[in-house]
């Protein structure tokens, strides 16, 4: 039998908006109605043609918007599924009511509230799976201007996911080791400035850090040592991410065009199971500003997580990858669910998802870890 979706968000001094008496034996089964960031959600699951209804819920429009509430309406299709909308940070009812009418223009509909808790909302979204990816970077565009998270995600079983890894710089710690090494030698501008060209995909990563490496030639080994002691920091939620993947089963893993040195430390800081990086040629206690070895770069970076694929007996499809710069885009491409974190715009545009104000705590709630 054909049926039709129907929510309405009114701001939470209104209260829920009163149907007519003449529909309570259609709108008899209410799926939701709940306060939630500031408003009133209200959804049904109408067993009634979208056609046959389509009079009464344009004039039901018409009221609701005399009383400044939003009324979101579409016929139920055979390839409509339960999603999840994700949102994050400062929920304000302007966002929500955004959140929802970019969706219902892409056919999909709010559901059930699945969680309400402190900065956290999620919501049962019903629509077409094939739309999602398409849906998703609009709806972060829709809601730019907000202090907000968002992601509109499958509702992923648990085990989906086998393998989480992640870059290290700008992601998992809050630093580029590099840039820091070159501020405690006075070289910080001349190798910051390569490495901000080489994120934006400017510079060819090979040649940008053999050239970034070659300005370290001399320093004392200790003087990296002294960069983790003193100015290593993790980004937030990196070891509440790490935790929650572990208990999902998940093998965790980063992967770095930095320097083994650094991966050792973030290895054993957050109990990783893999660190890969490149290794920095040292004789007599100092840098040589060479790089032993193969290079860490992109397309390593992708080789990589299909090997701990392999490792883990599945494929790339159950790997959720992090990163942040244009390096990490073939991994991120790869992974069956690609983050970008605090990313660049050209890396933004290419990832499943995105984290633009929060932490990485963030990707526990895309992924539906707990």
């Amino acid at each position: 039998m054909s049926a039709t979706r129907l929510a309405i968000l009114s701001p939470a001094h209104q209260g829920r908006m009163a149907l007519p008496a003449s529909m309570s034996q259609i709108v008899a089964g209410e799926i939701e109605q709940r306060e939630i960031a500031g408003s009133w959600l209200q959804s049904w699951r109408l067993p009634a043609d979208f056609a046959e209804l389509q009079p009464f819920l344009e004039e039901l429009a018409r009221q609701g918007l005399a009383q400044e509430r939003e009324i979101l309406w579409g016929p139920a299709s055979d390839a409509e599924e339960p999603l999840r909308l994700v949102l994050r940070g400062d929920l304000r009812p302007t966002m929500l009511r955004r959140a929802l009418t970019s969706l219902q223009l892409r056919a999909f509909l709010p559901g059930r509230v699945l969680l309400a808790q402190g900065n956290e909302l999620v919501i049962e979204i019903w629509g077409d799976a094939a739309a999602l990816p398409l849906a998703n970077h609009q709806l972060v565009e829709a809601l730019m201007e907000f202090p907000v998270d968002v992601a509109l995600t499958p509702n992923w079983k648990s085990g989906q996911f086998r393998l989480l890894i992640s870059d290290m710089d700008s992601t998992l710690i809050a630093i580029e080791c590099i840039d820091e090494l070159g501020a405690h030698l006075g070289l910080k501008s001349k190798i910051a400035a390569i490495t901000e060209r080489s994120m934006a995909g400017e510079l060819d990563f090979r040649s940008s850090l053999r050239e970034r490496v070659r300005l370290l030639a001399g320093t004392p080994v200790g003087a990296i040592d002294a960069v983790i002691r003193e100015r290593l920091q993790f980004s937030p939620g990196a070891r509440d991410l790490v935790a929650a993947a572990k208990r999902a089963g998940m093998e965790t893993a980063v992967v770095s065009g930095g320097f083994t040195q650094f991966t050792r430390h973030v290895q054993e800081e957050l109990d990783l199971d893999y660190a890969f990086a490149n290794q920095l040629d040292i004789r007599d206690g100092k840098l040589t500003g060479e790089v032993i070895g193969d290079i860490v770069d992109a397309e390593a970076k992708a080789d990589i997580l299909d090997l701990l694929a392999i490792a883990a007996g599945t494929n790339a499809n159950q790997c959720v990858a992090i990163g942040d710069g244009a390096n990490d885009l073939p991994m991120l491409r790869k992974a069956g669910v690609g983050i970008a974190y605090r990313a660049k715009p050209a890396v933004r545009a290419q990832a499943n998802y995105q984290i633009r104000q929060g932490g990485l705590e963030f990707v526990s709630s895309i992924l539906g870890l707990v």
